[in-house]
């Protein structure tokens, strides 16, 4: 039961994140402003600080970003958790994790391939699918 589920289930997921099925695509200036709390958020600030919000602990509001996350400085290299607002006049770039549809597709629609042709070569090595002479 066990190797079936790793099999099945754990397999497929890790290759699901092994390739890239999410992508940090970069969020325009102009658009901060209409950023909603999907996806992670990693913000570039004109100070050379880094900051990473998970899903929905981020909020554009009046000119700035409140935020719940953790940062991490240029001159740092462990994590501070942080609770704040940061002006938008003081962000130098920002990255949001999105999905992305086309390479998901793809490798779902390979594994069910697999998943297939795996099934049809078992049958065929024990038998139970009857190969015509």
């Amino acid at each position: 039961m066990h190797k079936k589920y790793i099999v099945f289930v754990l397999i497929p997921a890790l290759l699901i994140q092994l390739y890239s099925c999410y992508s940090m695509q970069d969020i325009p200036k102009e658009e901060i402003t209409g950023l909603r709390g999907e996806g992670d958020l990693t913000v570039y600030t004109k100070d050379a600080t880094i900051y990473f919000f998970e899903e929905s602990n981020y909020l554009i509001s009046n000119d700035s970003l409140y935020v719940k996350g953790y940062v991490k400085s240029s001159d740092e290299a462990s994590k501070v958790e942080i609770e704040k607002s940061i002006a938008l006049t003081n962000i130098e770039s920002i990255q949001q994790n999105e999905i992305n549809p086309v390479t998901t597709s793809l490798l779902v629609l390979g594994i069910a391939v697999l998943a297939v042709g795996a099934g049809i070569l078992i049958g065929v090595f024990t038998g139970l699918i009857p190969v015509p002479d």
